[in-house]
């Protein structure tokens, strides 16, 4: 049964260690949520472990630097993992793919900066399609044309971040998931790099004196993604209301109706972190 909570710090004593999410937990799109920075400021002070676990296509150097220019203060946390860092380590790693990709948002992707690939200007010159999850994301519609081209050319696809939508400025819009998961159901091949893959949240635990996963809360705004791992995880989960599902109204019911669609359990629910 989900608890709905305002604060924070009435559960602090159910849990040592957080995984925590960053858009839709404590940033949208661009902007932070002070509110929310805060409350992880004092899980830091209460001495618990705060991880962070990203969907997005940045790499953990360009993700901390951002945040540190936004004024987030860096030393709460005891780690951090981007799908960016992930997709970057796969490629560095795997010669299964080829050299030449074609970046579905255009150019040169960061992922393979640095890497022994070439972005290709035309598809018909790939060896596989990459996309990675920011705050530009190609729509399904945008990206139907070339993934038609894609599946006829047989290309697989390297999806980097699974969300299927993002919160941010302008309310919730599609995120590269969506368009991942229409090419899978075109009959293409998708590799999908990010959470709900539960690696991640057992890299983060890694080197946690004393870890336990039920002393573990999982927070995050996403069933798909951030509840999944942690249900997979054996974690405590804390959905964020107000992010990707939008539970401003009737959030109980609501979340009820999402946990039987989604299969998955949520222990807590918050329209937002307070402390």
């Amino acid at each position: 049964m989900t608890q709905k909570l305002k604060y924070l710090s009435r559960i602090k004593d159910e849990f040592d260690t957080v995984i925590c999410g960053v858009n839709g937990v404590f940033m949208c799109g661009d902007q932070i949520n002070d509110m929310a920075v805060r409350t992880l400021i004092k899980l830091y002070q209460s001495g618990k472990k705060v991880a962070l676990a990203s969907n997005t296509g940045m790499r953990v150097r360009d993700l901390y630097y951002v945040l540190k220019q936004k004024d987030v203060p860096m030393n709460i946390f005891y780690a951090m993992i981007t799908a960016g860092e992930i997709a970057h380590f796969y490629l560095k790693n795997t010669q299964s793919l080829g050299r030449s990709y074609f970046n579905l948002a255009g150019g040169e992707s960061k992922v393979a900066a640095g890497l022994d690939y070439s972005v290709a200007d035309s598809m018909v010159l790939a060896d596989f399609v990459l996309a990675e999850s920011s705050s530009h994301n190609i729509s399904t519609a945008e990206a139907m044309p070339l993934l038609e081209q894609a599946l006829h050319l047989q290309l697989p696809f390297l999806c980097v971040g699974n969300n299927t939508s993002c919160v941010g400025a302008h309310g919730v819009t599609e995120s590269i998931g969506a368009v991942a998961e229409q090419y899978a159901m075109m009959g293409g091949k998708i590799i999908p790099i990010g959470k709900p893959d539960v690696r991640i949240a057992g890299y983060l635990a890694e080197g946690m004196q004393g870890f336990w996963t039920p002393r573990c809360l999982v927070v995050g705004d996403d069933m798909a993604t951030d509840m999944r791992m942690g249900n997979t995880f054996g974690a405590k989960t804390l959905l964020i209301g107000n992010g990707v599902h939008q539970l401003t109204d009737n959030i109980e019911k609501r979340l009820n109706d999402l946990s039987a669609d989604y299969g998955l359990n949520v222990d807590y629910v918050t329209e937002t972190l307070v402390w």
